[in-house]
């Protein structure tokens, strides 16, 4: 969007210094728009997560009686690990991985009981990580079983037992306090986030039907055919949100900010099948209006009229999703939906012999409006509001 002129600007005024100051604002700009991509907040906190857990790691597996301190530099990389996006994730993938480093120790240790090759062993432990990578229970945890199995035959020496046990609990102990210092410094909600995209996807919907309306308006066949291919963009599109949702909701487990910040995550949920849907129909009728335009991969017949009333369907379908999304009068667009729609059924069930690609567009019209009108129904909390996160 160009940035509009103030009531001081006048074309063909000249202001070096101003123009100066402006481009270096806009160098500016842009400079942190770069760092921000690059270098975006949540990396930072997480590195700063990363620097605190493995620093109390470290000090915590350095005060470890007996020879266990010797050890201590496995400390930090178990807090290294244990740093991810929710606390739940965390503490899952340290519960995987704490679970690897058994599996690898017992195998490692196992090795040198056995009296074959060194070359077999290695063969062995290959052999184990493959099969332990379809564990699924293990997760990430899988990878360290090869790891630690090397480490007590190479480094293990005549003391492999003791070797493990303080690898082992060395590591342990610092994904141990890498999950503590996340649940203390608390990993951001992501509920809102999730919110403002399922708002902002209601509005793509609404943008998509628009362009439909206006190739329905225009020559016909329409020199514009992209949109015959939105279906698979759409499909894609709601995958991703249905990721943020899940993400809402983990972000939420045993995180202490949702002592202070209620949110309601099973309406986004409700929200989101309500958008899965609207794409399943949105697809539909693309195909419908692809066939009627070039006759594929069925010949629908849409005449002139009823391309018109298509058109001023599709323009209250847009309304309607926007008032949903915008809590802003969903019961009045509905209701002009309607009238829209049925504008369109009474000009196809004219025709002599009615056509079924007319029908089609009809019912994926009223399917939507239905399923809008559901969602709405449900939204017992206002309108969806717009991220505010820091």
């Amino acid at each position: 969007m160009s940035p509009t002129r103030g009531y001081g600007d006048r074309v063909g005024d000249s202001n070096p210094d101003g123009d100066r100051s402006s481009k270096v604002a806009a160098s500016a700009a842009a400079t942190g728009r770069a760092l921000e991509r690059a270098m975006p907040r949540r990396r930072l906190a997480l590195a700063v997560r990363a620097a605190v857990s493995a620093m109390a790691a470290w000090l915590i597996g350095n005060s470890l009686p007996g020879g266990l301190h010797e050890y201590a530099y496995a400390a930090p990389l178990g807090a290294f690990v244990a740093v991810g996006s929710t606390v739940l994730t965390i503490a899952r993938g340290a519960l995987q991985q704490a679970a690897g480093l058994v599996l690898g120790a017992l195998l490692g240790i196992g090795m040198l009981w056995l009296e074959i090759p060194g070359v077999v062993k290695v063969g062995i432990i290959g052999a184990f990580a493959v099969l332990a990578q379809s564990v699924t229970i293990l997760g990430a945890g899988s990878s360290f079983v090869p790891v630690v199995a090397l480490l007590v035959i190479i480094f293990g020496g005549v003391d492999a037992d003791g070797y493990a046990i303080a690898y082992v609990g060395q590591f342990t102990i610092g994904m141990a306090v890498g999950v503590l210092v996340n649940m203390v410094l608390m990993p951001p909600l992501h509920d809102r986030t999730a919110r403002e995209r399922i708002r902002l996807a209601g509005h793509d919907l609404a943008d998509r039907a628009d362009v439909l309306a206006e190739a329905l308006r225009g020559d016909w066949p329409p020199s514009r055919s992209d949109w015959a291919d939105w279906g698979a963009e759409l499909d894609e599109a709601a995958d991703k949100l249905g990721e943020s949702v899940r993400e809402a909701r983990e972000s939420r487990v045993l995180n202490i900010r949702t002592l202070w910040r209620d949110h309601d995550v099973q309406l986004d949920e409700t929200r989101l099948a309500a958008v899965r849907s609207l794409v399943h129909r949105m697809s539909e009728l693309l195909d419908a209006l692809a066939a009627a335009a070039w006759g594929e991969p069925v010949v629908v017949q849409l005449d002139e009229r009823e391309r018109g009333l298509a058109a001023e369907a599709l323009d209250a379908l847009g309304e309607h999703l926007r008032a949903w999304t915008e809590d802003d009068d969903a019961a009045g667009a509905s209701r002009r939906s309607g009238e829209r729609i049925d504008a369109l059924y009474r000009a196809s069930a004219e025709r002599e012999e009615p056509e079924s690609g007319a029908g089609v567009v009809v019912f994926a019209l009223r399917s939507m409006r239905s399923r809008i009108d559901r969602a709405a129904a449900g939204d017992v909390t206002g309108p969806l509001p717009t991220v505010d996160d820091a």
